[in-house]
């Protein structure tokens, strides 16, 4: 059996419509998925504010100024080893500073 050019592009124009609503339906699908998840989390649909400007750095109160030279130790306040060793790697990375060269005296969560 011997089809037509006019017959073969109808097939393949077929195939293409029903790939491309496919995949339409795949993202309807997974847009609702990602609502809902989002709504069970508790997150809905509040975005975090676009930061217009770096807050000012707090002043530091007299308590917590080192009342000693600094000894060469890191401080680790209100973080674990793990993730103060994630932001050190960070921040060398993005400084191309190798990390033997940097001197971390304290690494505080805010």
């Amino acid at each position: 059996m011997n089809i037509g050019v006019g017959e073969a592009l109808l097939i393949s124009l077929c195939g293409f419509v029903t790939v491309f609503l496919l995949l339409l339906f795949l993202i309807v699908v997974i847009k609702i998925i990602s609502t809902v998840v989002m709504a069970i989390e508790g997150k809905g649909k509040t975005a975090p504010a676009p930061a217009a400007e770096a807050p000012a750095p707090a002043p530091v109160k007299e308590e917590e100024k080192p009342s000693k030279p600094w000894d060469g130790k890191l401080q680790l306040i209100d973080v674990d080893e793990e993730t103060a060793a994630c932001i050190m790697a960070i921040i060398s990375d993005e400084t191309d500073i190798p990390l033997d060269e940097l001197q971390f005296r304290r690494i505080q969560a805010l």
